[in-house]
């Protein structure tokens, strides 16, 4: 387990992450969706174990992260810009690591490097930005480390390779029981793979929890109500959002689903839908609750 307690951290006058706490099991993909600046980045390095908190601790298993060599052993953090030592290919960096992770399988990093058509011995920095994002991921894989915190690493693969990583990496996740941490902005790939998922704006995380659930608290219902019906009425049911075109109204409602149906029900619509939400769309109405890019 990997316990987040009351995370705090401040650069000069910006407040990066502010009062965070947060859980994350074994076997788990935990999706970090965030807007730009959020502190999504931060608070991966924070976990991690390479910054500093200012207050709160992170700890792995009951111990804690930071300055803690053993802890940090268990722990692989992705950049969203991958680096590595100059002139050096996948199995010299394979050895260096090796080093520091005593996990590191050298068998494993040849199997992953065949299966994504990577060269064992040609220099990294030659590659191209999203091999070199192919090679950081099989790299990180082969330390075989209990946490895996990504950081935008899928950006920049194509379509066929993000599908392959995304299958490896809810393999290993399953049947090592891996923690994985994936922030990111792309939330229909977070719908995809993730079991749980939080939404972080200004360094607070706003809104976490198991995926379908977040899913199934948000309705969007398209309603025809009767000529009796009035706008009061309909408002007086606390949407969210309420849009009207023409005699069709468009509204968004949070919470019970039955008990919703039930209230609208019992105003005897003409016509009544109830329509799936994506995870982008919850977020977004997340986001606009909070003010975020409104004028």
């Amino acid at each position: 387990m990997l316990m987040v307690k009351e995370l705090s951290k401040r650069f000069g006058m910006k407040q990066a992450i502010a009062d965070l706490s947060l859980t994350l099991e074994e076997g788990h993909i935990f999706g970090l969706l965030g807007t730009n600046g959020a502190g999504k980045s931060t608070l991966l390095r924070v976990m991690g174990g390479i910054l500093r908190a200012d207050t709160g601790s992170v700890c792995l298993d009951e111990a804690s992260v930071y300055e803690n060599p053993a802890a940090k052993r268990k722990i692989c953090y992705l950049s969203d810009e991958p680096t590595f030592l100059s002139g050096a290919s996948l199995a010299e960096m394979g050895r260096m690591q090796a080093a520091y992770y005593p996990e590191y399988s050298e068998s494993k990093l040849r199997a992953l490097c065949e299966r994504f058509a990577l060269p064992m011995n040609e220099r990294i920095t030659s590659f191209s930005k999203g091999t070199q994002k192919r090679a950081q991921i099989c790299l990180g894989l082969s330390l075989n480390p209990r946490v895996l915190l990504c950081d935008e690493t899928f950006d920049g693969l194509d379509p066929v390779m993000r599908d392959s990583f995304k299958r490896v990496l809810s393999e290993e996740t399953v049947d090592r029981g891996l923690i994985t941490v994936l922030a990111g902005h792309n939330q229909q790939e977070m719908e995809d793979i993730c079991d749980s998922v939080g939404f972080l704006h200004e360094g607070r995380l706003v809104c976490s929890g198991d995926l379908d659930a977040l899913l199934r608290d948000v309705h969007r219902v398209q309603l025809i109500p009767t000529d009796e019906t009035t706008d009061e009425a309909l408002a007086a049911l606390s949407p969210l959002r309420m849009q009207r075109q023409g005699r069709l109204y468009m509204m968004t409602f949070r919470g019970d689903r039955e008990q919703l149906e039930q209230k609208l029900s019992a105003l005897q619509p003409l016509f009544m839908e109830f329509l799936p939400l994506s995870l982008e769309e919850v977020f977004i109405l997340e986001m606009e609750d909070r003010g975020y890019a409104q004028h």
